[in-house]
């Protein structure tokens, strides 16, 4: 048997491992964790049930919940009906399209269907809007996947459910709604600059453009509301108020409003299983796995030690965004930077003196940033849906650059706004 450093080494090193063959091997990184979490115990000497007791079954209920309920929406057309009628606010003006398509995404990203589950809804809608009125094809790509990504911590989402369950077992008191806030706030000075420097200044001198011109984008979200669209919409309103007001489980609510649309026959119940993302699934809960064994074992406090030596809260501020960023260009950032990384926050703060919440923002907001880039599922779902006259060549460069400049953005970000302004506060 493994002694306790040998223990804790041997479970770092295979979190190490399953990180970098999810990147070179196509295959899912959950169920790599979860094979290397059973050779880690039967190596170790410890019994079998200490990695089944890490597997998250209450985040697996959760993101079933909540991603089949947005699938329902989504399939029986409520959701194209709410963007479309919120474009038609904008009434032709070209410089208000990309900034509603963020403030859309927000939106419908803090009701629970996260980031990509926004980002997947408005990336044909907005990419084509853009290239209707001529708004730039990479300010719109920007705007819809820093929206999306803005509400990725809502406590409503998959990911902020996962960030939430992630830092209860490390120890910290609930900070979800402090999160989502801070990554809001980070997106949204993101998008600010991208749109000053990538073509909004413009667009408020342009006239706007004729409301016809939206037409044919808009043709299939302006049919008619039935009964479907109105009860999806009161059941996302009851959940939103259930987890508010009375704190209820939201993915219990999640699966009840669910389950209740399809057996009253308002929503497509096969459809939406087939929709679900099970890849991301058991990428979030193989990983999880192996991160509870790391934290049982002692990797957790043997990584936060070495990255401890790395100076005061500032500069450990800096480090965590830069890392955290780095790592999401290449990986998932719920799936694997967040698991990876949010454990160590309370040994982190413990030794550098930063901020506990603070440093788990960094995480967060550093992780989530470069998710513009093409090589993350949010720009590529935007590249892909640029209507056939963009420069689809040209439009992945660029937001590749922007995506890879994010590191160093986050980073700077994060040491700032988290290490010298002292925020969240």
């Amino acid at each position: 048997m493994l002694g306790p450093v040998s223990l804790a080494l041997l479970s770092l090193l295979a979190l190490v491992l399953a990180i970098l063959l999810s990147l070179v091997l196509r295959l899912n990184g959950g169920l790599l964790a979860l094979l290397l979490a059973l050779a880690v115990a039967l190596l170790g000497g410890r019994p079998l049930r200490e990695v089944a007791a890490g597997f998250p079954t209450q985040v697996l209920l959760t993101l079933i919940g909540l991603t089949l309920l947005f699938a329902v929406a989504r399939h029986n057309g409520t959701l194209a009906r709410m963007t479309g009628r919120a474009v038609v606010l904008c009434r032709g003006h070209a410089a208000l399209v990309p900034v509603l398509f963020f403030v859309l995404a927000v939106g419908l990203g803090t009701m629970g269907a996260g980031n990509i589950g926004a980002v997947a809804l408005l990336a044909s809608p907005g990419m084509a809007a853009a290239a209707q009125v001529g708004v730039p094809p990479l300010l719109m790509a920007i705007c819809i996947a820093s929206g999306g990504n803005a509400a990725a911590l809502s406590p409503l989402s998959p990911t902020g459910v996962v960030a939430a369950e992630l830092l209860r077992r490390a120890g910290m008191p609930p900070v979800g709604w402090t999160l989502y806030v801070q990554c809001l706030l980070a997106h949204a000075t993101a998008a600010l600059v991208a749109y000053l420097v990538l073509g909004g200044p413009a667009l408020l001198l342009r006239h706007r453009a004729q409301r016809e011109r939206l037409a044919a984008v808009l043709a299939t979200a302006e049919g008619p509301w039935r009964l479907a669209h109105w009860a999806t919409v009161a059941v996302l309103l009851l959940l939103l108020l259930g987890v508010a007001l009375l704190r209820a489980d939201v993915g219990a609510l999640a699966l009840l409003g669910a389950v209740g649309l399809c057996a009253c026959r308002l929503g497509d119940e096969e459809a939406a299983l087939r929709d679900l993302p099970w890849g991301t699934i058991v990428l979030v809960c193989g990983m999880m796995t192996l991160v509870a064994l790391l934290e049982r074992s002692g990797g957790t406090a043997l990584l936060a030690g070495w990255l401890g030596h790395a100076g005061g809260p500032i500069r450990m501020l800096l480090l965590v965004g830069l890392l955290t960023g780095l790592l999401s260009v290449w990986s998932s950032s719920v799936g694997v930077v967040l698991p990876a990384f949010l454990p160590l926050v309370p040994a982190l703060a413990q030794r550098t003196g930063a901020d506990p919440v603070a440093l788990a923002s960094a995480v967060c907001v550093g992780a989530h940033l470069v998710d513009v880039s093409p090589l993350s599922t949010l720009g590529a779902l935007c590249l892909a849906h640029a209507p056939a006259q963009v420069d689809r060549t040209a439009l992945y460069r660029h937001l590749l650059v922007w995506g890879l400049s994010m590191t160093l953005f986050g980073a700077l970000y994060c040491g700032l706004v988290f290490g010298v302004l002292g925020q969240p506060r």
